[in-house]
Parts: structure tokens; sequence; C-alpha cells
């Protein structure tokens, strides 16, 4: 009777002790995670870029294996970024996209993010993974918008840059061709390469204005 009593006793002090735990106490194991973060040659978050401007793949690498689906893609962001400053869609250029393939494999040894010096205008994007598509590039060079003030036509603060933006924007650009390629040491990353024809980026110009 009395180790069936002590062991009532027991049992109720252990209850007592595993319940009560200060209101003000926090877990030390969150009950959610954050997520992974992917991160590219910026150093930001990667967002599924095509899905931003409403571009669906034949496939998800189709664009690496068909000139096509790489022109139809670069086009599709050009143009819906075009097209959120009403300002005309650009045309394709076979010219000025073998401009920027033929550069790039100048640039296939040592993967530097370098300027061609052609009378073109020049957006170039390098990534350390090879997963970075059309899509992703012109997505970040969209994103510059956000440093850009068109009042004062510059951009703000230092050192951020907004080029490649205002080159997508620019009115009186009426062409592009564009180039990716994977470098020949994988470690050292891809090159997105697209030219512009006419050229932007002319020093005090409202990029949406035409030039008479």
């Amino acid at each position: 009777m009395r180790t069936f009593l002590f062991s009532i006793v027991l049992l109720f002090f252990i209850s007592s002790v595993i319940s009560t735990v200060p209101a003000h106490e926090t877990p030390t194991t969150p009950a959610t995670l954050p997520a992974k973060r992917t991160k590219g040659g910026h150093g930001r978050r990667r967002r599924n870029a095509a899905k931003f401007f409403g571009f669906v793949r034949v496939n998800r690498t189709m664009y690496l294996h068909s000139e096509t689906e790489l022109a139809k893609e670069f086009m599709h962001a050009h143009n819906w970024v075009r097209k959120e400053y009403k300002l005309p869609a650009l045309e394709w250029s076979e010219t000025l996209a073998n401009f920027a393939k033929k550069y790039l494999q100048e640039r296939y040894e040592d993967c530097k993010l370098v300027h061609s010096s052609a009378n073109y205008g020049e957006n170039m994007f390098w990534g350390k993974k090879l997963h970075w598509t059309p899509s992703d590039a012109v997505y970040y060079w969209y994103k510059e918008k956000d440093s850009f003030d068109f009042n004062t036509l510059k951009c703000a603060p230092p050192p951020k840059l907004c080029e490649h933006f205002t080159q997508i924007v620019w009115r009186d650009s009426s062409h592009v061709g564009c180039a990716l390629q994977h470098c020949k040491n994988v470690g050292t990353g891809m090159l997105i390469a697209c030219e512009y024809d006419p050229p932007g980026n002319f020093v005090n110009e409202n990029p949406l204005v035409h030039t008479t």
C-alpha cells in the first residue's frame, strides 16, 4: 500500500515539473527554418525570372541547344521590359547575335567580364554557376531600375549601376542580339552578352525620350 501511494505522489510530482514551463522562455530550435537562398555572380537571391516575365520554355534547357529558343527567351524578356515603359519592341538581329557569340568565344579561356570594343551598346552578365538563363540576365539588368532616378537621370546611391537597365529601355535602340556561353573551365562560370543597335546610354539624355 505504501509503495502504491509513493508511486502516485512521485508521478504527480514528475507531471507537474514537465508541464510547468515559464511563459517567457523561447524554444532553442525554431518551429520553421528559413528557406535556403541560391546566389549567383551578383550575390543576390535568385528567383524564377522566366516565370516573372511570363515565359514558358519548351523544356528547362532547350535554350542551350537551340539558337531559336535562345533568341525567343531573350526577346521575350527584353520586350516585356520595354512594354512596361510603353516603348517600341526590339527586333532580333542575327548580325548582333553573331557578334556577341564571336566575342564570348574570345572570352572562352579566361571567362572575364570585360566589354568588347564594338560600337554597339553592350550588356554583359557573369555567373559563377552554370544555371543562369537569358531571363535571369535580363531580370537583373531590369532590377537596376530601382536605383535609377528619371528626374535627375542619375543612378544612386554609388556604387550602384543602372546602365544595363537604361540600355534595355533606350528608346532609340531598335535591334538586339545576344549569346550565352559556358566557359572552358567549369569552375570559372559562364557569360552572357547582348548587343544593341543603335547604342544607348548617352550622358544626360533621358532613355525614354526619342532623340531628334
